[in-house]
Formats: C-alpha cells, sequence, structure tokens
C-alpha cells in the first residue's frame, strides 16, 4: 500500500498523473504554486482530452500551495515541476512527507536526484523517468499523447546516485500507478533508462536551434548526421559515469523514435519557439558538464549549446 500520494507540479504533466490516480480511487492531492489551473480545479472537476474519443473529468483534490498540505501527512511524493523549478519547489514541501515516505522526481535529465535528496534525504528518494505526455490546454484543462491515452506510457524508478530509498518503496508506487493505468516499474538500474532517455532527447537541442520539428531535422541528411553524433556523445560520457548504455541499441532505439514522430515540435524547441526557459541546464548542458570533468571530447554539444546561447536560450 502507498497510503496517500501528493504530486507536486500542476502543469499538464503534473496534472495527468493526478487525474489518472484520482480517477482510480487513489488518495491524492495535486499540489500548485497558485497558478490558475490549481485555483480553478477548487471548484470544477479536470478534464482531461485524449487526441481521439471522449473527454473525460474527475474530481481531483488539490492544495493551492505546498504550506496547505498538512506536515507528514504524504506517504509519496511525485515531483512534476520544470527541472528548473524542482530545487525551489522541493524546499517549499519539504514538510509533507512522511518518515518513511519516498519522493521521485520524474522530469527528464540528470541531478534530480541530489535536489531532492538535499531536501528530503537519500534514504527517502528515488529517481524515475517517464513517457507519459501531457500538457496543460487551459485553466481546468489538459490534453494527453495518445500513447498515454491508450495506456501505453511508461514510468520506471528506482534508486540512481542520491537517490537511495528501498527499492520496495519504489515497487509500492509503480503498483499505484500501474492501477491507475499509468504502466510503471521498480527497476534496479534505473540510470540506463534516463541516459538512454538523454541521448533521445538529443534532437531537442538539435531542432530548437533551427526551431524546427524532428520530421525536419530527420529528413535532412546534415540534421540525421548531428543529432546521431550527439547521441553518441551522449553514450560516450554515460559510459565515463560507469551507465552500462548499449550504444548500438541506444542509437537504434533513438532512430526509430525520431523517423515516426513526424511533424511534431520537441517541448524544448517550443519552449525556444514562444520565448519560454528551457530545461537545457539539466539535459544536454548536463552532458557536456560531466564530459569536461571526464575529458570526454563532445564537439557537437559544444557547437550546439553554443548556437543556442547565441540566440539567448537558457
Amino acid at each position: 500500500m502507498t497510503g496517500r500520494i501528493g504530486v507536486l507540479g500542476a502543469g499538464g504533466m503534473g496534472s495527468a498523473y493526478a487525474a489518472h490516480l484520482a480517477r482510480a480511487g487513489a488518495d491524492v492531492v495535486l499540489i500548485g504554486r497558485g497558478s490558475a489551473h490549481i485555483r480553478a480545479l477548487q471548484t470544477a472537476p479536470l478534464q482531461v482530452d485524449p487526441p481521439e474519443g471522449e473527454p473525460w473529468r474527475v474530481d481531483v483534490p488539490v492544495a493551492v500551495h505546498a504550506a496547505d498540505v498538512a506536515p507528514g501527512s504524504l506517504d509519496v511524493l511525485l515531483l512534476l515541476t520544470k527541472a528548473y523549478d524542482l530545487g525551489e519547489a522541493a524546499a517549499t514541501a519539504g514538510h509533507v512527507l512522511a518518515a518513511d515516505g519516498v519522493a521521485v522526481p520524474l522530469q527528464n535529465g540528470l541531478g534530480t536526484d541530489a535536489l531532492v535528496a538535499d531536501v528530503f534525504g537519500e534514504e527517502r528518494t528515488l529517481v524515475g523517468t517517464t513517457t507519459v505526455g501531457a500538457a496543460l490546454a487551459e485553466p481546468g484543462r489538459i490534453t494527453v499523447s495518445a500513447s498515454t491515452a491508450a495506456g501505453a506510457s511508461r514510468t520506471d524508478l528506482g534508486r540512481m546516485g542520491r537517490g537511495r530509498a528501498p527499492l520496495e518503496r519504489g515497487a509500492a508506487v509503480a503498483a499505484a500507478l500501474g492501477a491507475a493505468g499509468l504502466s510503471a516499474e521498480a527497476v534496479p538500474q534505473v540510470d540506463t533508462l534516463i541516459w538512454n532517455k538523454l541521448a533521445l532527447a538529443s534532437m531537442s537541442p538539435v531542432s530548437a536551434v533551427p526551431r524546427v520539428t524532428v520530421a525536419t531535422v530527420w529528413n535532412s541528411a546534415e540534421g540525421r548526421d548531428v543529432v546521431q553524433t550527439m547521441a553518441a556523445e551522449v553514450v560516450a560520457v554515460a559510459h565515463a559515469e560507469g551507465v552500462a548504455l548499449d550504444r548500438d541499441e541506444a542509437l537504434a532505439h533513438a532512430r526509430t523514435v525520431w523517423a515516426g514522430t513526424g511533424e511534431h515540435y520537441t517541448s524544448m524547441c517550443t519552449d525556444v519557439r514562444n520565448g519560454r526557459r528551457t530545461e537545457l541546464s539539466s539535459m544536454a548542458a548536463a552532458v557536456a558538464r560531466l564530459a569536461g570533468t571526464h575529458g570526454v571530447p563532445v564537439p557537437v554539444h559544444t557547437t550546439v549549446l553554443g548556437l543556442l546561447a547565441l540566440a539567448g536560450v537558457r
């Protein structure tokens, strides 16, 4: 049993997790930071729009701010803020977790284990990665990806870095998510999955430089060469970190996903196009920093990050 579950971060992703858990009858609370969306959910159900089929609605218990959650009242805290907001957001919720509870960041990128462990302690922290896709459409309404709507998305969590909570706690969280239609598993080597996703995410900064779709990059010989080389650099840095990531499998997986994505803007490219802050610092920039530490050459990372910096992207 997982007990009471908190979801910190009331954007599209956090709302999707909270909606599925609430619909399954879990004891869940969605924790926001005073947004119009979280306030809308105080008085009306959350509407979830799949790409096909009928929208569905569910009443989601909410806390407008973390301060509204009683101390020690949560057994699980899923953290789904933007990566650059994670440390500050976690600090505001440092009081909510029970003594034997577990906090699980599910953001893309590196360093989430340290930010969460700094607040909750290493023995109450795990690390996760997810393919759930969702976006905030307007206050009170979100859209979810086709795979999430079909129950085909995946969440994996486990011990990594300073995330050293018992894996049994992760298994209980995974069971709760699975019961809510969000396939999940506690895995002993979550680091390989996180680095595999970083290799896949090489498309994000590459597409963000010219601000084009995944298909535009992939349908160009030059684009394919750049993004595949950048992904191979990620694998090289993973190996330097001691992560047993298979280069051929990682690149094959990335090629399959990129080829099948089509005319879609990555979330990072969308942020750049809209003049918003990106998660670059915890993704490609974090890989480049580790490459410098290990003396691993990453010329494509250096070039792409330099071009983004020239454009004022952060």
